[in-house]
């Protein structure tokens, strides 16, 4: 029982990110360094060279990315229609005829 909850407990760190897995080492040449040096020994130079690589620690970054889900929206079908409420049927609207404006057509128009 006592292994069933460690185990649990472990998967339950890792799933949260806070154990990480191994640190690696890797090479970072950006990093490397050089030293050259020069001497004269007698009527003669000599160069002599130290370099150093340069390696980096990197961890792996354990953690859960949350991508989009697309979400596609349908209308749901209304099973059975609604019922119109019962009401007075309207009386016919009352409406006077229009009568059409009176426009005299061949007037003389008189500047004024």
């Amino acid at each position: 029982m006592k292994v069933l909850l460690c185990l649990a407990a472990v998967l339950c760190a890792a799933n949260a990110g806070i154990v990480a897995g191994p640190t690696a080492l890797v090479r970072a040449p950006s990093f490397d360094s050089a030293i050259i040096k020069s001497d004269r020994l007698g009527g003669n130079f000599a160069y002599s060279t130290a370099e150093s690589h340069a390696y980096a620690a990197v961890s792996p970054v354990v953690q859960n990315v949350v991508s989009p889900v697309g979400v596609t929206y349908s209308a749901s079908h209304i099973a059975a229609p609604l019922a119109a409420p019962l009401a007075a049927p309207l009386a016919a609207p009352l409406a006077a005829p229009l009568a059409a404006p009176a426009v005299a057509y061949g007037a003389p128009y008189l500047y004024g």
